[in-house]
């Protein structure tokens, strides 16, 4: 056991171990004062926390030179602007509608800007019926305007509007004119109405094509497709093109896009040979 001044002369003379003295010191007061608990509660109790401290770290300029050289920022490409289409729709729907009271068989018109294609559209039960018929049901030589038999233009993935090569330039002779680059480029949009509304067309394709049965790709049976379908036909339409007015690097896709086919002969030789133009409904008016 030693005493007071043994402590002290120790303390005086090994200061390192004065944290050992101190925390005899207190615990002995408080055993003292608090007893047991006091003791508890010392080691128990949680560390006050350290005053809150902000770091301003500066930036190495080596460091930074050497990130941007080896991870250039990269930009987010931006589609470019969708120009606006100023076309002005000229189908009359009053004349439509005269039309369709004179025939119940009227279903609608179709437009072409700059050639004489501004007719009534008929359909039948069958294809064979307007071949020599006018909109009325009279005899004519030249037919009719008529839409193939199984199409509905609002819903069909794929609607054919057919019409004779009139060697006066009526009819559907005017299709022709898209064979011509130049010109098929300055008439892209055309019109083709309902009883009820008017829908427009924007020009994808100019194909010359075999349309009698067994011919490679026999585009008018495709009307009402499934999705493998509708993505074969259109392929078809590209692999085929004489010259292609659409997009380079784009399909129309199914369930969003609908197409029409305006289909005439190509000459006055019952050849089999058809002049076809595709065209994709781009808005309704």
């Amino acid at each position: 056991m030693k005493d007071e001044t043994m402590l002290h002369l120790e303390n005086t003379e090994k200061p390192k171990r004065r944290g050992r003295t101190v925390l005899l010191s207190l615990l002995a007061v408080l055993l003292a004062g608090g007893g047991v608990g006091g003791l508890l509660y010392y080691l128990q109790r949680e560390p006050e926390p350290l005053p809150a401290r902000s770091f301003v770290l500066e930036a190495d300029p080596e460091a930074t030179a050497f990130l941007k050289a080896t991870n250039p920022p990269t930009e987010t490409p931006t589609e470019p602007p969708t120009e606006p289409i100023t076309y002005e729709m000229q189908i009359d729907m009053e004349k439509v509608l005269e039309h369709a009271a004179v025939s119940e068989d009227v279903i609608g018109w179709v437009y072409i800007q700059d050639t004489p294609i501004n007719y009534p559209v008929v359909q039948a039960s069958d294809n064979d019926y307007y071949m020599d018929k006018n909109w009325k049901g009279q005899y004519s030589f030249a037919g009719s305007i008529f839409a193939d038999y199984q199409c509905n233009i609002p819903l069909s993935q794929n609607s054919l509007l057919y019409g004779h090569n009139m060697g006066n330039g009526s009819m559907f002779h005017a299709v022709k004119y898209y064979r011509d680059e130049e010109w098929g480029k300055e008439h892209l949009f055309f019109e083709v109405a309902t009883l009820n509304k008017r829908y427009l067309y924007k020009v994808i394709s100019f194909n010359t094509l075999n349309g009698l049965a067994g011919a490679d790709f026999e585009y008018w049976t495709c009307v009402n497709m499934m999705r493998d379908q509708f993505e074969r036909f259109v392929q078809q339409i590209y692999d085929t093109s004489e010259v292609w007015y659409g997009d380079a690097d784009y399909l129309p896709e199914y369930g969003k896009d609908r197409i029409i086919t305006l289909q005439t002969c190509n000459s006055a030789a019952n050849d089999g040979i058809r002049c076809v133009l595709f065209a994709e409904c781009i808005g309704e008016r």
